[in-house]
């Protein structure tokens, strides 16, 4: 069987440092100073410190995401300060799920906004109604033009009104 090795443990630097912990109903500020894929190293001051009881589960906002965690050690550090090592139980941070009707129309489809496929068709029936049969007459094929174009109308009418 193989051991697990300790994970490495990442120095946070001061901008990424603040976080919110859950004493009970009270909610204190604190700063993480390492992190690994499965615990916190948190700075507190020495009041909350002894708040903190080892073995104790507690709650840890941290970047826009609630833990769950557990107090596993504790030591002196700086001038009135004392380290707290949180082993990460779980994440307790909510999914957010969008709570629309499914007969609502999605925000993901949205209908072309602008007009150019309506001003290509108009111009092109303008082009086969109108230019094609004068440019037919030079080529000979006018009457052929102005015929379909006539079949298809009269087709068409014939469809809409059910009449022959």
């Amino acid at each position: 069987m193989i051991d697990a090795i300790p994970s490495y443990r990442c120095k946070v630097t001061a901008g990424n440092s603040r976080a919110t912990l859950n004493l009970g109903r009270r909610k204190y500020a604190v700063n993480v100073t390492e992190l690994s894929r499965d615990s916190f190293c948190v700075r507190v001051p020495h009041k909350i410190a002894r708040k903190v009881i080892v073995g104790r589960k507690l709650r840890l906002f941290y970047q826009d995401m609630l833990w769950s965690v557990e107090c596993t050690q504790k030591w002196l550090s700086e001038s009135n300060h004392v380290d707290l090592e949180f082993k990460q139980l779980a994440e307790l941070t909510p999914i957010a799920v969008s709570k629309k009707n499914y007969l609502t129309t999605s925000k993901q489809v949205r209908t072309l906004s602008d007009n150019s496929l309506p001003i290509a068709i108009a111009g092109c029936f303008i082009v086969t109604v109108l230019i094609l049969p004068a440019w037919g007459g030079q080529w000979g094929t006018s009457d052929a033009i102005c015929n379909a174009v006539s079949a298809t109308w009269n087709a068409f009418g014939q469809l809409i009104t059910g009449r022959r």
